[in-house]
């Protein structure tokens, strides 16, 4: 008689399935902004870094070849370049991440924030100097902000993480 009384349960019920992929739906709406902004930042990191690498490359160029190297960025059409001014060598021009913007370029007593600079690297591997400081297009709280600073003495640039 007990045997009669059971049902047989094979599965969930329409409720329950239904339950469970509104609780999902609501985890990842609630995460999708973070994920977001954890994506911006890294790519921001990236963009950074593979610009130090270029600026580290015309630092060892100028040393190597014993000739004096620039390395110039246009603000206004977020670019960057090589270039050798006594052999009137310029390289090609590579676009900077479009999620990415030179906020300024720092040194001395000028900051620039539109146009054109150049920073100048020497054969014995010193520098003009000055800071690049860099942001997500989509930052508009500006939280994370890169700082490139070349040292004029040694020509390295560091990397820095300003919180403003």
């Amino acid at each position: 008689m007990n045997r009669a009384i059971q049902e047989e349960s094979n599965g969930f019920t329409l409720i329950e399935l239904v339950l469970v992929l509104v609780l999902m739906g609501l985890i990842a709406g609630l995460t999708l902004p973070f994920v977001v902004s954890t994506l911006d930042r890294i790519k921001l990191q990236s963009e950074v870094r593979q610009l130090v690498s270029a600026i580290q490359f015309t630092r060892s160029e100028a040393v190597s070849r014993k000739t004096l190297f620039t390395f110039n960025v246009d603000i206004n059409n977020n670019n960057y370049w090589l270039a050798i001014p006594k052999e009137e060598e310029v390289t090609q021009t590579k676009p900077i991440d479009e999620t990415v913007k030179v906020m300024d370029y720092q040194r001395a007593d000028e900051t620039l924030t539109e146009g054109a600079f150049e920073i100048l690297f020497y054969p014995r591997g010193n520098s003009s100097g000055g800071t690049i400081r860099f942001k997500s297009i989509d930052d508009k709280d500006e939280k994370n902000i890169y700082a490139v600073t070349i040292d004029p003495i040694t020509g390295k640039p560091k990397i820095a993480i300003l919180a403003e």
